[in-house]
C-alpha cells in the first residue's frame, strides 16, 4: 500500500525553514516573466503591427506550460509537484520525424 509521505516537521517548522527560499524562487520566476514580456518580439513573430505592440509571450508553449504549472501550484490539491511534472512530460512513444537541432525544451512541443 502506498501511504503518503509524512514529514517529520510540522507546518510551522516547514514554513520557517523553506519560506525565504521559496519566496526568492517565486521572485525569480516573476522577474523572468517580466523580462520576457518587455523583450522585443522576433521579426517573424505575430506582433500587432498596427498598434506596434509585442507578440503575446503566451504564444510560446514554454510560457504557457509555466502558467499552467502556476495554476496547479495554486489549486490547493495534493501532489502539485507530480502534477506539474505530468504537464511538462512528453508522453509520446514514437520518435520525432526530424530533429530540430535544439536542446531539450523542458516541455513537450504542443504546436509546430
Amino acid at each position: 500500500m502506498n501511504l503518503p509521505a509524512q514529514s517529520p516537521l510540522d507546518r510551522e517548522a516547514l514554513i520557517q525553514l523553506g519560506f525565504i527560499e521559496a519566496r526568492g524562487r517565486l521572485l525569480d520566476v516573476a522577474a523572468f516573466m517580466d523580462r520576457v514580456q518587455r523583450a522585443p518580439a522576433l521579426n517573424n513573430a505575430k506582433a500587432d503591427t498596427q498598434s506596434n505592440t509585442l507578440a503575446d509571450p503566451l504564444q510560446d508553449d514554454r510560457m504557457r506550460a509555466l502558467c499552467e504549472a502556476m495554476r496547479i501550484a495554486l489549486d490547493g490539491k495534493p501532489e502539485r509537484a507530480r502534477r506539474i511534472l505530468d504537464v511538462w512530460s512528453d508522453t509520446t512513444t514514437q520518435p520525432s520525424a526530424y530533429a530540430d537541432g535544439k536542446a531539450a525544451r523542458g516541455i513537450p512541443r504542443l504546436q509546430d
